[in-house]
């Protein structure tokens, strides 16, 4: 199964540009530098032979934003805006910064390619089929037959590493005398149980080579220790190591590779970044960017009037992986999310801030959705995840009899939808147990008596090659008690290309 749909090199993608569009190149030698380049461009928009009067639109644009300015809330620094300037120094060979990626080409070659093709029509079912085909999902047996060689590779290197433990507190020991046969069984039955490869997470770059099969390049190795090196974590489940293709033919693992793989740009960030969005940079005492005033900068998020993020103090503060693309990456470097899973557990004070943290949303004329997310909701323990729906049950029941002695005109925002935000159902599909979804279960049929109304897992799907067997069997409990499954998917470069979302 040979992947059809793989990138063009910097070395492509130029020869396309001096073959296919040969009038822009032509701009670009006779232009002395990037301005002149610009006003070149300008007159020829105005003059040349253009079919697609909204790429025209579209490429003005970026030559009337090219060498301004923008805040960057990640850095909290002013940055240039450079596309056109960047395009000029790449046609005439002279860029300096060889680690700017090819996709910045790709992206301006085929801005300036529809100006001289009309405005394409959506495209119909047949051809989005076909765009789909190239891309497997989980369930397609060639990507199983690889991943269960995975497993296999796993599994042995799983064995040694408990034989290789000291913790006699730990569940996940070998009894004496197991034979190799009695040892395999055990983590064969343990991989079924989401605790275990949360135990058994991959913590070193070089334990991240060996469950790979030692495939990862000595770029990315140094890459990896570099980012130790700055207190960047690594934490990936056997499970998910498992969805991985290692062997260098086969299916293209890019949108979930690079998942858990850090770019340059995030390690050298990694330390210096402040917030992703400013509406996440909160003071004490001082209304956020959106015009909130929050009473806790690390447990509640607002960015709408009518919906906040609680982020509980429990394990909801690690995940299941480390996302390279994570938008509370800052949280993780401060510390305030973490993979400590011990720590994380709540502490006996949290349950009285958890009622505090409750009135902000019982006192709100607007909030009517609140959101738990962290890290991730389903990190939390089943006790204590029921115990935060509890809190939120009670402070919608106070909410709505309040309501009632409230005139007209009066009255507040009612709860109407409780969602818990969660990637574990791709990272960790076993974590929906018996005793998860009767917690979700009870939490439902009493919040609709007091008007809650919608119930979701918002889930983190990034490829259909996650989509496993495992997953679809989660997914299909947590429908069954009466929960709403909706996705979010990061537009990485990888998870952008033709058909491969629709086929998600």
């Amino acid at each position: 199964m040979k992947q059809k749909n793989k990138m063009l090199s910097t070395h492509g993608i130029k020869t396309l540009f001096e073959t296919r569009l040969t009038q822009l190149t032509s701009l670009a030698s006779e232009s002395q530098d990037e301005t002149a380049f610009k006003n070149k461009l300008n007159d020829y928009l105005l003059s040349g032979p253009i079919y697609n009067p909204a790429a025209a639109r579209q490429i003005k644009r970026l030559i009337d934003n090219d060498g301004k300015t923008i805040y960057e809330a990640s850095t909290e620094q002013e940055i240039k805006i450079e596309t056109i300037s960047l395009l000029w120094k790449f046609l005439t060979n002279s860029i300096i910064n060889e680690e700017i990626s090819v996709d910045l080409w790709i992206d301006l070659y085929h801005q300036f390619d529809r100006l001289y093709h009309e405005e394409e029509e959506l495209p119909d079912e047949k051809q989005v089929q076909q765009w789909m085909k190239r891309w497997p999902s989980g369930l397609n047996e060639d990507v199983r037959a690889i991943r269960r060689q995975n497993k296999e590779r796993i599994i042995s290197l799983l064995i040694q590493k408990i034989e290789n433990r000291h913790a006699p507190s730990s569940r996940y020991l070998f009894p004496e005398g197991s034979t190799e046969e009695d040892k395999r069984q055990l983590v064969c039955q343990w991989w079924n149980e989401a605790r275990f490869h949360l135990a058994m997470a991959i913590k070193s770059p070089t334990e991240l080579n060996r469950m790979l099969g030692n495939s990862l390049s000595e770029e990315t190795l140094q890459l990896y220790h570099k980012a130790r090196k700055k207190g960047m974590p690594v934490f990936i489940t056997p499970y998910y190591l498992s969805l991985l293709n290692p062997t260098g033919k086969g299916y293209d693992d890019t949108a979930i590779r690079s998942y858990i793989l850090y770019s340059p740009q995030l390690v050298e960030t990694y330390g210096n970044i402040h917030a992703w969005e400013k509406e996440d940079a909160v003071e004490d005492g001082k209304p956020n960017a959106a015009g909130w005033l929050l009473p806790d900068g690390h447990n509640i998020h607002r960015r709408y009037p009518d919906v906040a993020i609680l982020i509980p103090d429990s394990m909801g503060r690690a995940c299941g992986g480390l996302c390279a693309s994570c938008q509370r990456m800052y949280d993780f470097q401060k510390g305030h999310l973490n993979f400590n899973l011990d720590r994380l557990k709540p502490t006996d004070g949290w349950e009285v801030k958890m009622e505090r943290l409750m009135m902000y949303y019982e006192h709100d004329s607007q909030l009517r959705d609140i959101l738990i997310t962290g890290g991730d909701a389903l990190m939390s323990q089943n006790q204590t995840l029921e115990k935060i729906l509890d809190a939120v049950f009670r402070m919608a029941v106070r909410k709505r009899e309040l309501n009632k002695r409230r005139g007209k005109g009066k009255k507040y925002a009612e709860i109407q939808r409780v969602r818990l935000g969660s990637r574990l159902l791709a990272y960790l599909p076993s974590r929906v147990n018996d005793g998860l979804i009767e917690v979700l279960k009870r939490f439902r049929e009493k919040a609709e008596q007091v008007g809650i109304q919608q119930f979701f897992i918002q889930t983190h799907f990034e490829s259909p090659l996650e989509v496993t067997e495992e997953a679809i069997h989660a997914a299909r409990r947590l429908l069954e008690a009466g929960w709403m499954i909706t996705n979010q998917a990061v537009f990485t470069v990888a998870a952008s290309r033709r058909g491969h979302t629709a086929r998600l």
